[in-house]
């Protein structure tokens, strides 16, 4: 039945798929009728089943493009491939769409059903036989009952031999009331390799309809929703965004609203992947701009709807009294741990200093004093050290001040400052934020913790009982996080807002 394939000639850029979902035959035979648009002209093509109208359609717009079908993968039911009714000639559903296929190709496979053609008179579109003289589409079965067949038909559409990229035409007409599902399960494990979806296609198919004449109709715009919210419900829970950037991406011209947000989005989905806590505040602040543009749009369009959900999802971290604090509870919020304990060692000693807990110069203290006695702690630094002090808080507050063991801050040049009476509970909180750094390194290397029992690690665990050769243990960091910033804010909120006010952060 099938060709045996090209050998000559160069392999196209990208290979062209069909996926279908094989409908059962219908109770009698029937030839119907289906036409299409293309480009301002009217096609027509004739069917014995609602799978072949697409698939011709699909080849005939290939060959105008002077391009093949390469592929036709078709998701198939048991009684979709073992049911041979006698009044279908004892064919089933795949093997009478093969032949019809084949044939309309240019094969001559015997397909003894014959029936009156009540709109004979429409000539069926032809497709050019020359593309198909030395092989037609191969044809690709799966089996539904196959718990994994959606993987199945993924490495089909995509074959072991495709070294490009795949153009993919999906048939969704076919099937029962769980087709649409079941094709759209494979259309998102497709997305991230190299397949393309370039149509989706559907008819208004009528049994009773007299003459038996069809409309077939791109079904694309109807799936484009499906796509958008898969999209929007990725980028709110892994923080993904290029399914909404790619989404968007023709719809601005220009320094558009739309543009900014897809920017903003895109830096967002960057930072948060990168951990990049500079990166993903810069992203907020832009979301958070764009507020004013967004509103009251006299017609609302997809991207307003993208917007809206994106600021809901981004909303409480507008206007947060401790911006650093909200960004680590929102990562918490979303299982982004890495993320939260980067932003929490980088970013909470300035937390510190601007709430007031620990500051180091007010509006009316001496800032040119102050500066110069920075420039004395830099120059004291090994020169590998001099990047800490590029961020001032951090170092202030991080590296330049030690705890001792009384509970009291050693700080030799008398730089820190306490905003609230209980210096001991800030103490305490400060030593809890070092301590949480301290497991964030130790979560960092925990893939380097499994040994060689007879290892030097094993030998030195035996011999020195100090913390760093003991075993790593797993560690609630998300409870620790949470509870640390609860008491956090509590001691924060006892510091008065005037001296909060002329706090001066110079980092």
């Amino acid at each position: 039945m099938n060709k045996s394939k090209q050998a000559s000639g160069m392999r196209p850029k990208h290979e062209n798929v069909m996926l279908l979902v094989m409908s059962t035959l219908p109770y009698q035979p029937k030839i119907n009728s289906y036409q299409a648009d293309y480009g301002g002209k009217a096609l027509y093509f004739k069917s014995l089943s609602q799978m072949e109208p697409h698939t011709k359609y699909v080849l005939h717009m290939l060959a105008e493009k002077g391009e093949k079908l390469d592929r036709i993968v078709i998701l198939e039911s048991a009684k979709a491939r073992t049911e041979r009714p006698v009044n279908w000639n004892h064919e089933t559903a795949t093997t009478l769409f093969t032949k019809r296929i084949y044939n309309y190709l240019g094969a001559n496979e015997t397909v003894d059903i014959h029936l009156a053609d009540e709109l004979e008179e429409l000539k069926e579109s032809p497709c050019d036989l020359r593309l198909y003289e030395h092989s037609f589409p191969e044809i690709i079965t799966i089996d539904l009952d196959n718990p994994v067949f959606f993987w199945e038909a993924v490495k089909a559409i995509r074959h072991t031999e495709a070294k490009g990229s795949v153009y993919l035409y999906m048939d969704m007409q076919g099937g029962d009331r769980n087709a649409v599902s079941q094709m759209n399960a494979i259309a998102e494990l497709l997305v991230r390799q190299q397949v393309s979806i370039r149509g989706r296609y559907a008819n208004d198919f009528e049994p009773k309809r007299n003459p038996p004449l069809h409309t077939i109709r791109d079904a694309g715009k109807e799936y484009r929703t499906y796509q958008l919210i898969s999209a929007m419900d990725i980028f709110a829970r892994y923080g993904w965004g290029d399914q909404l950037v790619e989404y968007f991406k023709d719809s601005g011209e220009g320094d558009t609203k739309e543009d900014r947000l897809s920017e903003a989005v895109q830096e967002a989905s960057l930072a948060i992947s990168r951990c990049n806590g500079e990166g993903f505040d810069s992203a907020v602040r832009k979301i958070e701009k764009l507020a004013e543009e967004f509103k009251n749009p006299e017609t609302v369009t997809e991207m307003d709807v993208v917007y809206q959900d994106i600021y809901e999802n981004y909303e409480t971290l507008f206007g947060a009294k401790y911006r650093y604090v909200a960004q680590i509870r929102w990562c918490l919020d979303r299982h982004f741990l890495q993320q939260a304990l980067t932003i929490f060692e980088a970013k909470m000693p300035g937390e510190f200093v601007r709430s007031g807990l620990i500051y180091y110069l007010t509006e009316d203290g001496d800032q040119s004093k102050f500066l110069k006695t920075c420039e004395t702690l830099y120059n004291r630094l090994d020169p590998w050290n001099y990047y800490r002090m590029k961020d001032l808080n951090h170092y202030l507050i991080k590296d330049y001040c030690r705890i001792n063991k009384k509970s009291e801050i050693c700080d030799p040049e008398q730089l820190l400052k306490f905003g609230v009476t209980d210096k001991r509970k800030v103490i305490s909180l400060l030593k809890r934020y070092k301590d949480i750094c301290g497991l964030r390194n130790k979560m960092n290397h925990a893939s380097s913790e499994e040994h060689n029992p007879d290892g030097f690690f094993s030998y030195m665990s035996h011999r020195y009982k100090d913390s760093v050769w003991k075993e790593y243990k797993e560690t609630d960091y998300e409870a620790k996080i949470r509870s640390f910033l609860s008491e956090w804010e509590k001691m924060a909120g006892k510091v008065p807002e005037t001296l909060q006010k002329k706090i001066i952060d110079l980092s």
